[in-house]
């Protein structure tokens, strides 16, 4: 019975608000060098995500981001860098009474939640000549519940809860052309309190509580040419326990899983302000029960100076 209940809430723990999106890429935080005082970054971010397996889901994210930077000396601070993505998803739902019989498709399109991503952050300049330098940062992350969100539907594209997710950072510019960068951070959900269990009766709204979740992301960057770079990254997402508070007590809905994936990207230096990431990132390994899933995706970077 208990087997039946997590299929089913598969489609109701899912939530498509672009949090891939939100993951810093290869350079993000090394731009604190070149950026001038009151420099203004935008970001558009388009992505396929898919898996195709015992869970399915297709999914199409957008999203739109703007940073305002500031620097005093050596010291840098984002005080404004807000993303807004916008998200379709299909969800492809097995019958766990009948396993090998059609999926039920669920969909949802709609806003996603917004995320607020100030930086403090530190640079010190080894060698000026062949551009060698060490940075330290700060993001805490803090994504807010505005997102599209009805708790009479099994899939949205809103979580309907607060996350903090502080972040540290560590980069290093060296032998002219190479970039290395290790980042980890922890992520404090807040309670879900209009999660839907569905039911032949059509379901009751309880209160979904998640333990933090934690991450890690080494990233390692090499220059081609003064217009090209290449760059991979690998990623641990583990994500905490998910429970429900039932009358009879507290029940685990989702066990703690991890997933690791690998993130290529190659990026093309449009003009002096303006860059172009092309980037795929596959799964390599996940936990049992967790479906692996890949994105196809391009990112346009204009700095206004």
């Amino acid at each position: 019975m208990k087997r039946m209940l997590l299929s089913v809430l598969f489609a109701v723990l899912f939530s498509a608000t672009g949090a891939q999106a939100q993951q810093a890429d290869l350079r993000d935080y090394e731009a604190g060098f070149f950026v001038p005082h009151r420099g203004i970054i935008t970001n558009m971010y388009l992505r396929h995500v898919s898996a195709s397996g015992e869970r399915d889901f297709s999914q199409l994210q957008a999203a739109f981001r703007a940073t305002y930077v500031l620097k005093f000396g050596d010291l840098v601070v984002v005080p404004l860098d807000l993303s807004l993505p916008v998200v379709d998803v299909t969800v492809f739902q097995g019958n766990p009474a009948a396993p090998s019989g059609p999926k039920t498709a669920l969909r949802a399109s709609g806003v996603g939640d917004v995320t607020y991503i100030p930086t403090i952050g530190y640079g010190l300049v080894q060698n000026a000549e062949d551009n060698t330098h060490t940075w330290f940062a700060l993001t805490p992350y803090v994504t807010v519940p505005v997102g599209s969100y009805d708790s009479n539907r099994l899939v949205n594209i809103g979580a309907n809860r607060w996350v903090v997710r502080p972040q540290l950072v560590a980069g290093q510019r060296f032998k002219k052309i190479f970039t290395a960068e290790l980042m980890g951070s922890v992520a404090f959900q807040g309670d879900n309190d209009e999660f839907l269990i569905p039911s032949a009766e059509g379901g009751s709204k309880v209160v979904m509580s998640q333990a933090p979740s934690f991450g890690g992301i080494f990233h390692l960057g090499m220059d081609l040419s003064s217009t090209f770079f290449t760059g991979a990254g690998y990623i641990v997402e583990a994500s905490g326990k998910r429970t429900i508070d039932t009358p009879a007590g507290e029940l685990e809905i989702a066990k703690s899983t991890t997933v690791q994936s690998l993130r290529l990207t190659m990026g093309i230096r449009l003009e002096k302000a303006s860059t172009l990431m092309l980037q795929f990132q596959p799964d390599v390994a996940a936990s049992e029960g967790v479906t692996k899933s890949q994105f196809i995706g391009a990112r346009f970077t204009h700095v206004f100076f």
